[in-house]
């Protein structure tokens, strides 16, 4: 299970800035993806399930993935709101929350380079450039990576210097030294796999057999169905289906091309069948996507 919780990464899907009156209203309803958002200007109030909080210059709030959430505006309001999913994800369970206690709300109007990271990841989605990917993901990380320290942060001032002591000289005893030497040899990644993540990823338009993939890093079925399941916490099928999904909703979002037309794009035969496996990744149809995406 460690090995798979270092594994994880927000997969980037969409961002945009928006503008709301004070009338600005959006009803509860399941967020099929995870959101994180900045808030230009303005006050509102964000509710998650039956939790609300109000929102301010300088929040940062984070919308867990099938959270149910609904806004009302208190004036006119401006936030930069950035969508993604975890490139590991346990059913019923917040990866951000479990793995690094991410914080739901902070105020980062003292950091001005958390807004920079969001600025820069909006403008870098607007530009042709080649790399602006590569942006993206890495503000994106930054961003999360700010978040967690909240947390650390808050923890580490409760913590008191004898109880600092203690962890300190028991993180260095002989006994757990050997226990984290065998949880390394255990969790070892093999590079393999990683030839082959990257090359499902870099080509979701194709539909890879798992004998072209077994080919490719020269080891048995068996051999491929254990270690892509150790390594990423999913089957090979549900992995390309995951990365494929992925790619269908940045279309659905940036461009207008014809479902139809994405669907054949990624290597689906039929239509029906790319909605379907839509549905069971985002818990929307496609075209229910498409049409309620820009209100969130």
């Amino acid at each position: 299970m460690e090995a798979i919780y270092s594994d994880y990464y927000p997969i980037f899907i969409y961002v945009d800035k928006y503008r709301f009156s004070k009338n600005w209203v959006y009803p509860s309803a399941p967020v099929p993806y995870s959101l994180i958002r900045y808030v230009v200007s303005g006050t509102a109030v964000f509710s998650l399930d039956d939790t609300s909080y109000e929102v301010g210059p300088g929040d940062v709030f984070y919308i867990p993935q099938g959270k149910l959430l609904s806004c009302a505006a208190r004036e006119e309001i401006v936030f930069i709101s950035i969508r993604f999913i975890g490139s590991i994800q346990l059913e019923g369970a917040d990866m951000l929350s479990m793995l690094w206690n991410v914080p739901i709300q902070h105020n980062f109007g003292q950091v001005p380079e958390v807004r920079e990271f969001f600025e820069r990841i909006y403008a870098s989605a607007l530009t042709r450039s080649t790399f602006k990917m590569l942006e993206i993901r890495g503000y994106l990380n930054l961003i999360l990576a700010h978040m967690a320290c909240v947390s650390r942060e808050n923890f580490n001032r409760d913590t008191t210097l004898e109880e600092d002591r203690r962890e300190t000289e028991a993180h260095f005893d002989l006994q757990s030294i050997r226990h984290r030497a065998e949880k390394t040899a255990r969790t070892n990644k093999d590079p393999r796999i990683t030839i082959i993540v990257d090359t499902i990823v870099t080509h979701p338009e194709k539909n890879f057999t798992s004998k072209e993939l077994c080919e490719l890093a020269g080891f048995s079925e068996s051999t491929l169905r254990r270690l892509f399941k150790e390594q990423t916490g999913k089957t090979v099928y549900d992995f390309i289906k995951d990365i494929k999904m992925t790619n269908a909703a940045r279309k659905l979002l940036v461009t207008n091309e014809p479902i139809s037309s994405i669907a054949y794009a990624l290597g689906y035969e039929t239509p029906s069948y790319f909605a379907k496996c839509f549905k069971e990744v985002f818990g929307l149809s496609p075209q229910e996507y498409r049409r309620t995406s820009h209100d969130v």
